[in-house]
């Protein structure tokens, strides 16, 4: 019974323990959203209906906008709450133009603020949100939900179709242009035919858009596929998608790291996530990203639990495949082919083990989920994307 999948649609999951804390990925200190950088010349210049007028270290502004003899940046007493009127504010009767520095009746010598330049967020691989971002306002409703923003890596590919995006597959962020997915889901987008394909970072409930963070769309650029990928095999099921513009890296928006060749996951708790493919039928959104926690299997092992299926006793499960999975319910089932299937490292961050592929049937005791093992791919990933493979690990941490 059951039928032989490639990452499609439908998710059984169960929960997924956390790990140990994480640190925070971002640089602190940037300035609150939607707050322009102070570089000095709103003042300087006269700019912005302030009539600001430089005079050495003085600048001459209207009373009420400095504060404490520095220029105000906050707009403190003059925003309009619109609920009830700002407060009066009288022009002082000392200090006003006694010197005569200042022109204006109403002017005041004022001191530049000090320069605040907001930083962008600077991503660092593999940091998960163990308790997702805002939780307070978004909590997951159901079991095997992953919180908003917990797994900032996962990635929606979408296909244009009647001017509406579908969901096509999963595909996971590895750096600022380049998203992986499996080729069997991106291969007959490469021809004469191809249609526009996007690639949806950021995004948690696909039905809302209540998240704390908005979602991000890119356009993809150019689609690889491994160069020995087989269709009826699924070998070497592995594409990079490059995007035409940088991601622009934000709390719910970060690469997970690439595993180092020499690392061994197997016997290890990981964890696979995604939407499912009935999610978006008709092209619309319609659920919440789900995770489950799968042991990694040796593909030894793995070969002779799939020999007792459909399979066959005479078959051979290639060297481009890791194995995950085997728990009564909890697999990846139809979902999300391109997923990320995220194990914890020993350096304290998450790296991309395998990617959503294929299995026998779904959730069923003793047969395991196959997916791609990225670290066959890793010399092939830094050709196609004419990138050091220093620029997918951790900076303070070497490749070996």
């Amino acid at each position: 019974g059951g039928g032989y999948y490639q990452g499609g649609d439908g998710y059984q999951s169960g929960s997924v323990p956390g790990p140990p804390p994480q640190q925070d990925p971002y640089d602190s200190g940037s300035a609150p959203e939607g707050v322009p950088p102070a570089d000095g010349g709103v003042y300087n210049q006269g700019g912005g209906g302030g009539g600001g007028v430089p005079l050495g270290d003085c600048i001459c502004l209207p009373f009420y906008q400095c504060k404490d003899g520095v220029a105000s940046v906050d707009g403190g007493g003059l925003l309009d709450a619109r609920k009830k009127p700002p407060p009066k504010q009288e022009i002082p009767l000392e200090g006003l133009g006694s010197d005569q520095q200042c022109p204006g009746v109403d002017q005041v010598c004022c001191r530049e603020p000090s320069a605040v330049t907001e930083q962008p967020y600077v991503a660092s691989c593999g940091i998960r949100n163990d308790n997702g971002i805002n939780s307070r306002i978004l909590t997951k409703e159901g079991k095997g939900e992953a919180e908003f923003g917990e797994w900032p890596w996962q990635a929606a590919v979408l296909k244009y179709e009647s001017e509406i995006l579908k969901f096509e597959c999963g595909g996971t962020l590895i750096g600022s242009r380049h998203v992986l997915t499996v080729a069997h889901c991106v291969a007959r987008f490469t021809g004469y035919d191809r249609v526009p394909l996007k690639v949806r970072l950021g995004e948690w409930d696909t039905q809302s858009m209540k998240e704390f963070y908005q979602h991000e769309d890119y356009e993809v650029g150019n689609i690889y596929i491994h160069p020995y990928f087989r269709n009826s095999s699924l070998w070497n099921d592995i594409a990079v998608l490059e995007l035409t513009r940088p991601v622009n890296f934000a709390p719910h928006i970060s690469p997970i790291c690439l595993p180092v060749a020499q690392d061994v996951y197997e016997g290890h708790e990981c964890v696979v996530t995604g939407w499912g493919k009935n999610a978006y039928r008709t092209g619309k959104y319609s659920n919440i990203m789900k995770e489950v926690t799968v042991p990694v299997l040796d593909n030894f092992n793995c070969q002779e639990l799939l020999r007792q299926t459909r399979l066959g006793r005479y078959f051979r499960l290639h060297d481009s495949f890791i194995c995950a999975g085997a728990k009564d319910g909890e697999d990846s089932c139809k979902g999300d082919g391109g997923g990320p299937l995220s194990c914890y490292s020993q350096n304290g961050r998450y790296v991309l083990t395998g990617l959503v592929s294929w299995g026998v049937d779904c959730g069923t005791p003793d047969v395991p989920g196959v997916y791609v093992r990225v670290a066959k791919f890793l010399d092939w990933i830094a050709e196609t994307t004419r990138l050091p493979l220093s620029d997918f690990y951790p900076k303070d941490v070497g490749t070996a």
